[in-house]
């Protein structure tokens, strides 16, 4: 009877696709994870650690691409979350390094889910701007703040619908926020460190 073999084969198109989804959610899980235990080796300035976990997540992300690629209309939406997380701390590590952002066909990153990522970097900054702060380490918060206004100049210039950009827009607003409280705390900052250091040096003289 066609109807058996017409609902076998349906059967076996959704066992593969079930088999691939179960790998892809794996893999999109392992990315996520490693990209935030690498953006925390960053702020620790545990940087073996971190390039320990980017090839990880180099490795499982050629895979899950590999896994996608193969049902692009099924398995796409699958690749955001990851690719964020993914360009987030690689973009952090280059920014703290003071080196040349990748660019996404670098790192074979959709473009939109990479711009996803940098607006998510905003917050990274502003913690470790507080952790240098906390540490009396001032010499790079006007940097910090000058990378952070950056991204969210090139963030604000996207101008299109949402349907096209997805949540961009409201992230880009939840950055302009982290960025104006940002700057008040480096102000603060930066003055307390220029009356302490008057202070020292009047006792000097």
């Amino acid at each position: 009877m066609r109807l058996n073999k017409i609902f076998s084969e349906l059967s076996e198109t959704l066992d593969k696709l079930d088999q691939d989804r179960e790998s892809i959610l794996k893999l999109s899980r392992m990315i996520i994870r490693d990209s935030s235990i690498a953006i925390k080796s960053i702020h620790r300035n545990e940087l073996d650690q971190y390039h320990e976990r980017l090839l990880s997540i180099r490795e499982n992300h050629k895979e899950l691409q590999e896994l996608v690629n193969k049902n692009p209309g099924v398995f796409l939406k699958h690749l955001k979350t990851p690719e964020q997380e993914y360009s987030e701390a690689v973009a952090f590590y280059s920014i703290i390094s003071d080196e040349p952002l990748p660019l996404p066909s670098e790192l074979n990153i959709d473009p939109l889910n990479y711009a996803l990522g940098l607006a998510d970097v905003v917050g990274e900054l502003r913690r470790y701007a507080l952790d240098n702060i906390r540490n009396s380490i001032v010499e790079d918060l006007n940097y910090i703040l000058e990378k952070m206004d950056d991204i969210y100049t090139q963030l604000f210039s996207i101008d299109y619908p949402s349907g096209l950009t997805q949540d961009l827009r409201h992230k880009t607003d939840q950055a302009r926020g982290i960025i104006e409280k940002t700057r008040g705390d480096i102000s603060i900052s930066l003055q307390m460190s220029d009356l302490k250091r008057c202070m020292e040096d009047r006792e000097e003289k």
